[in-house]
């Protein structure tokens, strides 16, 4: 039922997911600006949030080919403010926080001479750049604000991201796709079932040197995977935002609404410290002299050469020194963690959250006036939960559809093989009683015959024919002897052809 077809039942959920998916934003407002830019001070963040938005998805320009078993496809996401899943907020809250625009030109050009650098710090005093500006959140997140700058730079060095002179973290990301995805319908074998084959028409990305294990495109979109989910299993997905394909291994059973699901989180060993888990060496950019620390992955090679680091939220799990270079973190478990709650016998995600963090790095960039003083830091921008849960309703039908048949089914064979070993120990009961009791009839009847045969012995050798033994023993033959005594005088003994006289059958 699970494969995946033009008039398959798995379709509808398929083009569009039945589980609302949410996007919450929590951002981190700097409250000590001047401080960071003339002094070097150690950045104190403000977290701000959730904004929460939630996130459409449609599948569309669906191209089935049988005889690969796949199915290939674009993906439009929106995404919509929701009011009341964000109390107290608005879109119109302000927030201080970094110019990624003056950082990123600042990084792009930092080996290049100091002539050039003092242009572009002209520019900076002409467009009245500051380090650091003061937005609010539906700017920064998909509206996007006028950059003056950036408009300028387009006329120069074209509109790769058809910005229009605008920027925002998530601009112009908003009702649009990433790309086409080809994914295997199951048709030819459910091992492999939605498991993605190639995306942009490449079966590996080309960002990370060449590296055939940081450039593998693994696993599915992470809503579903291939039946019989075992505890020792490794889910595998890829995730365009991070460029890479990410693995989750199992933490532990839940319950969720009745379902029985694993949890799987990613390891520590997957965004490892490249030189304590060598793996992760490809990942390093520009090379290998360049690693960042545990929980962080530089994406100048997927972001156009733009500074971006993503990272665990608040560095959970990640680079303590980093995290003391900061203040107003709080890594946390139960907040900042990635997670998958899989019911095993379907491979269904019941409840998932994706948590992704932004980061700019900040550094005294070559010859830079306004980077002189700043200190050498991972700035954090905002971190995203990305999360879908199955709501009760929706489980109970899941329940009744899917896991209690199996209870039904496990129930009954259960009932039955409990009355069958009831039988067994009945009959194997009965057998041992009859054999018991067989055996004390045979001893009986074998002592009985013995003292009988011993009887009998003695009657003929000690006892005359008509005497008690012998009467008690064969009365038949006894009459017969009398009868034939009284007409002859005679008796003839059981066994014998001897005739003893009646005077000595009286002695």
């Amino acid at each position: 039922m699970l494969t995946l077809s033009e008039d398959s039942k798995t379709l509808e959920a398929f083009l569009s997911p039945p589980v609302p998916i949410y996007m919450q934003f929590w951002l981190f407002n700097v409250t000590n600006p001047d401080a960071i830019r003339y002094h070097g001070a150690k950045p104190v963040l403000r977290e701000v949030g959730p904004y929460t938005y939630e996130e459409k998805r449609l599948k569309y320009d669906l191209e089935w080919d049988d005889a690969e078993g796949t199915v290939t496809y674009l993906q439009n996401k929106s995404f919509i403010f929701i009011p009341e899943m964000s109390p107290g907020l608005s879109l119109e809250d302000e927030i201080t926080t970094i110019n990624a625009i003056m950082v990123s030109l600042a990084s792009k050009i930092e080996a290049e001479s100091p002539v050039l650098h003092a242009l572009v710090e002209l520019a900076f005093l002409r467009f009245k750049e500051s380090l650091f500006i003061t937005r609010s959140v539906r700017e920064l997140l998909f509206d996007g604000y006028e950059e003056p700058l950036l408009a300028e730079l387009v006329k120069y060095a074209g509109d790769p991201t058809d910005s229009r002179g605008k920027f925002g973290f998530f601009y112009p990301r908003n009702n649009t796709n990433d790309g086409t995805f080809k994914v295997k319908t199951g048709a030819l074998g459910m091992d492999d079932y939605q498991s993605i084959v190639e995306w942009k028409g490449q079966t590996e990305l080309d960002y990370w040197h060449g590296d055939p294990y940081c450039n593998m495109i693994n696993g599915t979109d992470g809503s579903q995977y291939p039946p019989a989910v075992a505890r020792d299993t490794v889910l595998r997905l890829y995730t365009s935002e991070l460029c890479r394909s990410l693995y989750l291994t199992y933490e532990r059973d839940r319950d969720h609404f009745g379902i029985h699901v694993y949890r799987f989180i990613p390891p520590r060993d997957m965004l490892e410290d490249p030189l304590v888990n060598h793996d992760n060496l490809c990942y390093c950019s520009p090379d290998q002299n360049h690693c960042l620390g545990a929980g962080m992955m530089n994406m100048a090679p997927c972001a156009m050469g733009a500074p971006i680091v993503m990272s665990t939220p608040h560095f959970y799990q990640g680079d303590e020194v980093e995290l003391a270079k900061l203040v107003g973190l709080d890594p946390r478990k139960e907040d900042h963690e990635t997670f998958l709650d899989v019911e095993p016998r379907t491979g269904v995600t019941m409840k998932a959250a994706k948590k992704i963090q932004i980061n700019i790095p900040l550094k005294p960039y070559g010859q830079f006036p306004s980077f002189k003083n700043v200190p050498e830091v991972i700035f954090p921008v905002l971190w995203v939960n990305e999360s879908a849960a199955v709501d009760e309703a929706t489980a109970q039908e899941v329940r009744k559809g899917v896991t209690l048949p199996f209870v039904v089914v496990d129930a009954v064979c259960g009932t039955l093989i409990a009355v069958g070993a009831l039988l067994i120990l009945v009959g194997a009961f009965k057998l041992h009683r009859f054999k018991l009791l067989h055996k004390q009839t045979k001893t009986s009847a074998s002592s009985a015959s013995h003292v009988l045969k011993v009887i009998r012995q003695a009657a003929v050798q000690e006892q005359p024919a008509g005497g008690p033994l012998a009467r008690l023993l064969n009365p038949p033959e006894v009459k017969r002897a009398e009868k034939s005594e009284s007409r002859s005088g005679a008796v003839r003994s059981p066994g014998s052809v001897t005739l003893i006289p009646r005077a000595a059958a009286a002695e």
